[in-house]
């Protein structure tokens, strides 16, 4: 089965960012949850709860990216241009970590956008794959 190597690309880098933001909130909820007091330890606990959930919705829209799911790749396009809008005014301001976001993100909308990697997640692709599998 050929998959396209930016989706796979889209979905690794997905799956890194999701397995990072869970390995953030289980530091927080072990490390620096005993240290301080009962109201920041709420709001600790608060972040780091947000955080593994996060971490897992991105790691589960990676695997749909991986199985070419096209709820997936809807989802993709609407967080990525979320990851837009919001590093704009830093990339503006000269930062090299909004630009790179702004690039970044600009740029796998603009792959996800495109007739033939879309053809991928569509539904007689999709069909194909069960008839493929079923052989």
């Amino acid at each position: 089965m050929n998959k396209p190597i930016g989706v796979l690309i889209l979905a690794a880098l997905i799956a890194f960012v999701g397995a990072s933001i869970i390995g953030m909130g289980l530091y927080f909820l072990t490390f620096l949850f005993a240290p301080i007091e009962d109201l920041d330890r709420l709001y600790t606990l608060m972040v780091s709860l947000v955080g593994i959930g996060t971490g897992g919705i991105g790691i589960y829209i990676a695997k749909g990216l991986w199985d070419l799911k096209p709820w997936a790749r809807t989802t993709s396009m609407i967080l990525l241009a979320f990851a837009f809008i919001g590093s704009v005014g830093g990339a503006v301001s000269g930062k090299p970590a909004p630009i790179a976001v702004v690039i970044v993100s600009m740029l796998f909308i603009v792959y996800l956008l495109k007739k033939d990697v879309k053809s991928y997640f569509s539904d007689s692709y999709q069909a194909s794959l069960k008839s493929d599998a079923t052989k």
